[in-house]
């Protein structure tokens, strides 16, 4: 797919063939060699460079490689397991040397043009970027010094998306900076080190995958229904039996309200619903007479000023088929209204799908 589109394209743009490499691949990245494509072969393991000169040979084509560096530099939040030295993919330095004298000997340094690395996903701040830039230029330059015909550096993915708009680099949903800002970060830092080791820039791509793909639809959704707070009424006989039954527990509660200490109704409340609950259980209290009871507290609480009624949207979705991420890695997408803009909103809801999942 990607090699017809590139004979439509750009005769510049890369086609960078990165990831997990068996014979198939490398032999149809090859092929695209032929075709004048600029497929770029990056090793993500050592044992891959075999691979590649062995069917380089065969198919006599001269191949263009990159290789993949494990950085040093990690980044320590969600995002940050997949980088570091402990990496899933890359090569560790002592790697790089073996890689450089393999090529050399087989007659194919110059044939390493690209060096590629990646910091993590959703890179929290500016500083932690330079750093990671910093470390791969230095390796870009040692790798010029050891006799590769260096061309690209490529940054990967990292770039972040302020989901909960704070721009903040202290959570997994933030960064604290600009595209600007980001893109002047990368290309200081490979200038300040290619200048003070006398390396001709190189040429500077990045995947920013996160960041091209996060904004490219829109969900809709409709409201389909409200479902309000259920209202409890106290009925008197009822409360009259309550009161000679839970008199304790009434007396606590009364005393409580009567000074005004908010806190101690709470914890009051709760303890009366408790103890009747569990005598409806045992039979001695009547479904009238347990409602009563949610009446009362609920008068209590509204006196009081603790109550917090939450009223239940009903939207016309799934969130395992619309918005599977969010239940999945708990990813945060900004919800917003898009009518009633004119209104200010007076009541707090809680959105609910239509399906019986609990997670819903």
């Amino acid at each position: 797919l990607a090699m017809s589109c590139f004979c439509k394209g750009n005769n510049e743009a890369f086609l960078v063939c990165n990831g997990f490499k068996d014979a198939e691949y490398v032999s149809l990245a090859l092929m695209g060699r032929k075709l004048a494509l600029n497929t770029v072969i990056v090793l993500e393991q050592e044992e891959e460079l075999d691979l590649v000169i062995d069917l380089s040979q065969k198919m006599n084509v001269r191949p263009v490689i990159g290789l993949r560096a494990k950085l040093r530099t990690k980044h320590s939040s969600h995002f940050g397991s997949t980088s570091g030295e402990r990496g899933k993919f890359g090569l560790t330095t002592t790697q790089i040397v073996r890689v450089v004298r393999k090529l050399s000997q087989a007659c194919m340094l110059d044939c390493l043009q690209l060096l590629h690395f990646h910091i993590g996903s959703q890179i929290p701040s500016t500083s932690l970027l330079s750093d990671g830039v910093s470390e791969a230029a230095q390796l870009y330059c040692e790798l010029v010094r050891l006799g590769a015909n260096m061309k690209v550096i490529d940054i990967g993915g990292g770039l972040g998306i302020d989901y909960d708009g704070s721009k903040s680099g202290e959570s997994d949903l933030s960064v604290a900076y600009t595209l600007e800002e980001y893109a002047e970060a990368v290309v200081a830092s490979v200038r300040f080190v290619c200048e003070r080791r006398s390396v001709k820039h190189p040429v500077i791509c990045s995947e920013s995958g996160r960041a091209i793909v996060s904004h490219h639809s829109v969900l809709i959704f409709e409201a389909v229904s409200a479902v309000k707070p259920a209202a409890h009424q106290a009925d008197h006989d009822d409360i009259r039996f309550l009161l000679e039954s839970e008199e304790g527990a009434y007396e606590e509660l009364y005393s409580a309200v009567m000074r005004g200490d908010h806190e101690r109704c709470l914890l009051y409340v709760e303890k009366l619903k408790q103890r009747c609950v569990e005598g409806f259980k045992d039979g001695a209290l009547s479904i009238e007479q347990l409602a009563s009871v949610d009446g009362l507290c609920e008068w209590v609480l509204k006196a009081i000023g603790g109550s917090d009624p939450v009223q239940t949207y009903n939207i016309n979705l799934s969130v395992f088929t619309s918005v599977p991420d969010l239940w999945g890695i708990e990813q945060l997408f900004p919800i917003v209204p898009i009518h009633k803009l004119d209104q200010r909103p007076g009541t707090r809801g809680i959105l609910s799908d239509l399906t019986c999942d609990s997670d819903g």
